[in-house]
Order: structure tokens, then C-alpha cells, then sequence
């Protein structure tokens, strides 16, 4: 009697051990795909999926790629609900993201900066500093383009959109001096000078060492001068404003550059723009080269290091 129990019991524990086998494996999108082309039905595939653990990749492109290979919708739909979900993340790891997406920015490499801040806005939606950071990335790809002398009609439509970020975080975070840059740089690129210049003081104020909107006030003098510029044969008052053309926007640009510690990038942008200022405000090309030879010393690869790089090139040789 034992001996017929054992042996009905038998076949059972055969199957769990199957079964245990079958859903030992980690499935992934590959191994999924690999079981549809060898002729598997869409049955056994969700069984297999149902029982076994998976990391399957569930991006936007990685459905598209599935659907390509022949992946059914019913399969694709089992693997979405039998998902294993994300391991919680860290706060290291949280931290870390940030900087590597802040480290983009600085980089230049704004439009791969906007794209992880928009990831990691997905995961925490109302982290103020992390909508700044995203409107700021917006408004250098704008910068980018009014530095190419493109139309504002070109770039406006980053500049409504990094607006409309941070508008509604003016009650909470008028304190914040990245909120201030930010809202400056929005003004300058927007043709609102006096706001901008504004703004830009409320960030220098909020933060010590501040180079960027100190950068930003010698934008704005550049601007204003290269406006006021006169007519060739104009007054000898119109005269004057040629002889002190360049001096506020000179000045602006040399304290944002002896600012202590500051970014190789940053070096580069004041060291142009102090070209820029000698070459057309001031008719000094020697001393224009001059700082773009320096530029390009400080740092050859940023924007401004390519762009003085070409200005450079641009000089007929001897």
C-alpha cells in the first residue's frame, strides 16, 4: 500500500520539479522573442512568461522592436502585467542622477540634459530644482541659437516653454538664486532687458560668486551698446557713445572671470565675449585675438572654445 502511494506521488513530484526548472529562468526580451520565432503559440509563451521570473525592458523602443520581430500583442501584454518591478532607488543613486544630469548641462550638452532632467521629473514630478534645472537646459539650447544669430522667432518657442516652468514656482522659490537666473536669462532672450537685468541682480545677491548671471549683466551692456552704436558720421555726442562703448559690458565680463574656482567652460565664455566686445565695440582686433587665443587655451572643446577656434581660423595668415 506504501508502495503504490510512493508511486502515485511520483509523477507529481516529477512535474514540480519541471515546473520549478521552467521557472527558474530570467526571462528577457530576447529570450521572449527567441521562443516566438522557434514556433512556440502565444499560449505557452504566456505560460512560460506567467511563471517565470523576467527583466524585461518595457521602453517605448523596446515595444516597437518586439512588435517588429513578431512579438503578438497578447504576449507583449502578459510580459507589461507579469512585469518584476523596479527595485526602489537609493538616495545615493538618486543624488547621483541629478549630478550626472546637472553634469550634461554643464557640459553643454543640453539637449541630452533635458531629456535624463525629464526622466528624472517622471519619477519625482514635484521637485522644484529639477523643473529649474530642465528650464535652464531649454534656455541654453535658445542661447545656442541667438549665439548663432538665428531669428528669435527660431528660439522663442524654447524660451515661452521654460517660461511656463517657471512662472508657477515664483511663491516658493523667489529666495532661490537659480530660480532668478533662470527667470533672467528667460527676460534677456525674450527682449525684456530691464527685467532681466532685475533678475540677474537678485541671483548675484542670493548667491556669492555667482558667474553665470554676472555673465548675463554683460550680455545685457553688450546688447545695449552695440544698439546705441551711431551711424557712421554721426554727432560728436553720438561720437562719444562710440568712445565708451564696450566699458560696462568689459567690466561685467572681468568680474565674472576672476571669480574664484571658476568653470573651465565659464572661463572660455567670458574670454570670448571679451573678444567679441574688443573686435565690434571697441575696433581693437589684436586684443580680440588675443582673448580668443585664450579662450581656446581654457577650454577647446566647449561652445565657445569651438567658436573661437573658428574665429581664429578666420584671420588671413601672413
Amino acid at each position: 500500500m506504501k508502495g503504490a502511494t510512493g508511486l502515485l506521488w511520483l509523477p507529481i513530484i516529477i512535474w514540480l520539479c519541471i515546473a520549478s526548472a521552467f521557472a527558474a529562468d530570467v526571462l528577457t526580451n530576447d529570450a521572449v522573442v527567441a521562443m516566438v520565432t522557434s514556433g512556440l503559440g502565444d499560449e505557452v509563451v504566456v505560460s512560460k512568461i506567467k511563471i517565470s521570473q523576467n527583466q524585461f525592458d518595457l521602453s517605448t523602443q523596446a515595444l516597437l522592436r518586439l512588435k517588429e520581430d513578431g512579438v503578438s500583442p497578447a504576449v507583449i501584454k502578459a510580459m507589461i502585467e507579469t512585469a518584476a518591478p523596479p527595485a526602489p532607488k537609493t538616495a545615493e543613486a538618486a543624488v547621483r542622477e541629478t549630478q550626472d544630469a546637472i553634469t550634461l548641462y554643464r557640459q553643454g550638452k543640453v539637449v541630452e540634459a533635458e531629456a535624463a532632467f525629464d526622466k528624472l521629473l517622471a519619477e519625482r514630478p514635484g521637485d522644484a530644482d529639477l523643473k529649474i534645472w530642465k528650464a535652464l537646459a531649454l534656455l541654453e539650447q535658445a542661447r545656442a541659437k541667438k549665439d548663432a544669430d538665428e531669428a528669435l522667432a527660431t528660439y522663442k518657442p524654447l524660451v515661452v516653454k521654460a517660461h511656463a516652468i517657471l512662472q508657477p514656482l515664483g511663491r516658493e522659490q523667489a529666495a532661490n538664486a537659480d530660480w532668478n537666473f533662470a527667470m533672467a536669462k528667460a527676460f534677456w532672450l525674450n527682449d525684456r532687458p530691464t527685467w532681466a537685468r532685475r533678475a540677474a541682480g537678485k541671483a548675484i545677491d542670493r548667491r556669492a560668486n555667482f558667474a553665470e548671471p554676472q555673465l548675463l549683466l554683460g550680455d545685457l551692456a553688450y546688447d545695449s551698446d552695440v544698439q546705441a552704436l551711431p551711424s557712421p558720421g554721426g554727432s560728436p555726442q553720438s561720437q562719444s557713445v562710440t568712445l565708451f562703448a564696450g566699458s560696462t559690458a568689459r567690466k561685467e565680463y572681468e568680474t565674472a572671470l576672476a571669480t574664484p574656482g571658476l568653470a573651465a567652460a565659464l572661463q572660455a565664455e567670458a574670454l570670448y565675449k571679451l573678444g567679441k566686445v574688443a573686435a565690434e565695440l571697441q575696433q581693437n582686433p589684436r586684443v580680440a585675438l588675443e582673448y580668443w587665443e585664450r579662450t581656446v587655451a581654457a577650454d577647446p572643446d566647449c561652445r565657445y572654445g569651438v567658436m573661437a577656434r573658428k574665429k581664429l581660423q578666420a584671420v588671413p595668415k601672413k
